[in-house]
Formats: C-alpha cells, sequence, structure tokens
C-alpha cells in the first residue's frame, strides 16, 4: 500500500464552510468531520476490490488531502485499518453518494476480514442524497459529481469516469505504468477535493428547512410599489414609494405581491425559477417570491352542500330552511359543485389546506383566499414559502 499525503490551503471561506455545516450539525466543527471518496474495480465487494480510498481532513490552518492505494488487493485490509483509525477520531463522515455506494461496500469488506465498520458509527452527511431530492431545483439534467461541479462554475482536470478507470486500475496491476496510476489519482483526488465545494448546497436546504428571515411584503400596482414592513407584524407600518397618498387610495387591486426574505448563509450560484406564473429569485442572501393575484369572482363551495338547494336562474344556492321562499320548478338539490358562494375581489392563491378557501371551479386544484393589505400578519410567510416550495419543487 502507498499512502499519499499533501497539504491545501483553503480554497473555500473556511467561515461559510463552518456556517453551512452548523446548520446540519450543531455543535459540530470542521475539524470533527472527515470527508471520503472509495474507487473499486466493481459494484459488488464479494467479487470487486477496493484499490484506492481517499480523505480529506480539516485542520485550522490548511487542509489534508490523504490516499490510500493499493498496489494489490492484499492491501486492501491495511486500506481499512488506516480509514477506521481516522473514524475513531471524528464525528461526522462526509461523502457523495456514500450511503448508496460507499458505505455499503466499505462495510461488506470489513465483515469480510472480520472487522467492526466503525464507519456507520458516525453521523452522516450524503451530500449526493442531499441534493438529489432537489433536481427539479437546480435544473441538474443528472446529479452526478461532475454535473454538481459544473453547476457551481467548477471544471476539472480529470476527464474519467469511476467505470473507465476500472480497465486502468487493472492494466496498471500488470504493467505498473505511472501514467495510469496518476490518472486514478487524479481522478480520486478532484472527487474528493471538490467535496468541500459542495457544502454550498446546504445553503439552499436552508431554504426549504425554513431557516429563513421574512422581510417584508411588496404589492406591485400599476408598476408602482407599496411597501409593507412587516418585521414587526403586530406594529408594522405602510410606507409608499413613487405614488401620492391620495393616489394610492384609488387603488384596490394589485397584480402581484413580493415575498422578501434573507438567507443565513450566501448561495453560491444565483437562480431565476418560473414555474408556472410565479417568480422565484435566489441570490446572495435574499430570496424573493413574485406571486400573482387573481383580480375576479371566485366560488367558495360548502363542504355541507345536502344541506343547500341550487336555485338556477339566480346562479347561487340557499339553505334548505330558507328554500320554502322559491317555487319548486326554480330549485333543485345541490350537488358538490353547484353548493357554492361567490366573491369578487383579489385572491392570494395557496399550497395548503385552509377552512375556508375559494376556486374556479369544484374540481380545480389550485385553491385562494381573499388578499388584503395585512394578510401576512395572520399567514406565516415562511410557511408559505415552504408550501409553495413543498408544490413546485
Amino acid at each position: 500500500m502507498e499512502i499519499i499525503q499533501e497539504d491545501l490551503a483553503y480554497t473555500e471561506d473556511r467561515a461559510a464552510l463552518e456556517a453551512v455545516l452548523t446548520s446540519v450539525f450543531r455543535n459540530i466543527s470542521l475539524e470533527d468531520t472527515l470527508l471520503y471518496d472509495i474507487e473499486t474495480t466493481g459494484l459488488n465487494p464479494k467479487s470487486s476490490q477496493l484499490y484506492l480510498l481517499g480523505i480529506l481532513l480539516f485542520h485550522k490552518e490548511n487542509i489534508e488531502l490523504i490516499q490510500y492505494f493499493a498496489e494489490s488487493v492484499l492491501d486492501e485490509e491495511e486500506i481499512l485499518e488506516h480509514f477506521f483509525q481516522l473514524c475513531k477520531t471524528k464525528k461526522v463522515l462526509i461523502s457523495f453518494n456514500g450511503e448508496g455506494f460507499d458505505n455499503r461496500f466499505v462495510e461488506s469488506m470489513a465483515k469480510s476480514y472480520g472487522k467492526l465498520p466503525l464507519h456507520l458509527n458516525l453521523k452522516q452527511l450524503d451530500l449526493f442524497k442531499l441534493i438529489r431530492k432537489r433536481k427539479k431545483f437546480y435544473g441538474l439534467e443528472n446529479c452526478s459529481l461532475k454535473s454538481c461541479e459544473r453547476f457551481l462554475g467548477i471544471y476539472r482536470e480529470d476527464r474519467c469516469s469511476g467505470g473507465e478507470l476500472i480497465s486502468v486500475y487493472q492494466n496498471y496491476s500488470q504493467d505498473k505504468d505511472s501514467k495510469k496510476k496518476n490518472l486514478l489519482l487524479l481522478h480520486n483526488r478532484e472527487d474528493i477535493q471538490n467535496l468541500p465545494a459542495l457544502f454550498s448546497f446546504l445553503a439552499y436546504e436552508n431554504i426549504f428547512q425554513g431557516n429563513v428571515h421574512f422581510q417584508r411584503v411588496e404589492l406591485l400596482v400599476r408598476d408602482e410599489i407599496i411597501k409593507k414592513n412587516c418585521s414587526n407584524q403586530t406594529e408594522s407600518t405602510l410606507e409608499i414609494e413613487h405614488s401620492e397618498l391620495e393616489e394610492t387610495k384609488n387603488c384596490h387591486t394589485s397584480d402581484k405581491i413580493c415575498l422578501k426574505f434573507s438567507l443565513l448563509s450566501s448561495v453560491p450560484v444565483p437562480l431565476k425559477l418560473t414555474p408556472k406564473n410565479f417568480l422565484l429569485e435566489i441570490k446572495e442572501t435574499s430570496l424573493c417570491l413574485t406571486v400573482p393575484l387573481y383580480q375576479g369572482e371566485l366560488c367558495y363551495f360548502f363542504k355541507d352542500y345536502k344541506d343547500y338547494e341550487f336555485i338556477p336562474s339566480e346562479d347561487r344556492v340557499v339553505h334548505k330552511s330558507l328554500a320554502a321562499i322559491y317555487p319548486k320548478e326554480m330549485r333543485e338539490k345541490a350537488k358538490a359543485s353547484t353548493a357554492y358562494q361567490k366573491m369578487k375581489t383579489s385572491f392570494l392563491p395557496i399550497f395548503q389546506e385552509k377552512e375556508k378557501v375559494f376556486k374556479k371551479t369544484y374540481q380545480d386544484k389550485q385553491s385562494f383566499i381573499p388578499f388584503k393589505e395585512n394578510t401576512f400578519e395572520s399567514i406565516s410567510p415562511v410557511e408559505y414559502l415552504l408550501s409553495f416550495l413543498k408544490i413546485h419543487f
């Protein structure tokens, strides 16, 4: 077995790395973590060999890269022993698809050598698993490590896949060609060396966990903006920009609203997403969700529709207790789809169940509530954002 060690300078902001890590694991520092990645000759540990294990360790002033390279299958047990000794000193194991492949492969090999899989005692952070569930949000065609790196603007020297390198290692085992060995080491090196940059995906994940701070809601009225500051929702004030107060009094409807939030950590790549007629903009430490309001008439459908009768000529229902004022030929039993009450105003689309909601038709999946300037004093803006994200991403 050959051990390749190298000290690296921090290419990422250490404080930023620490911040996003503590958003997932409280009371955990970078020094408590161990990043690792393995290279094997196949997917089945019973018929494949572990030939390279790369590790990244954080220190106060630098990062240490360690690669354990197996010259033959006889080196596997020694590599595992070195790995498990390091695991004893750490609290969190960080990987890319470790839970899906690396951990299971190492566990199976450890058992075959009569060793306890100590790496499974650590808390796990699988960056692949984290990113994959937000694939639509990031606009990724696939969630390979190289795709995630390209999303962040990282382009590597290595051009080979792990599968392509299997034959390279097998050939190296025969001819000991240093160029082949360098290809193997480069691939693993860049796999493990680029993992800290992927920590920045945690800044987006914080949004999905509701770790954002609501700042204000802006009402967009005829291309003018009325800012309603809601940092103190019980004593909020109304600030009016670009319009005279008398003109604003005459504006009864808004075309759109924009919910403004601040983020705990800066996102690495700005995103501008447009699901349906909504606009979600995320840049640095700010997030803006622009929501189109529905202007017009919608229906509230009574759940106890059997207690009502429908009056087709008036396009409305009346309670059975009052239905006798209409001749029998003017009324009919209300159905779930006809037991409605209409309202004409500005409506806010909502994405979670509420007691009284309005719809365009009975079977319409999109629900609305009447919108007023103080609506987000009774509805949590953060919960509204989370319900929007759950539905669209």
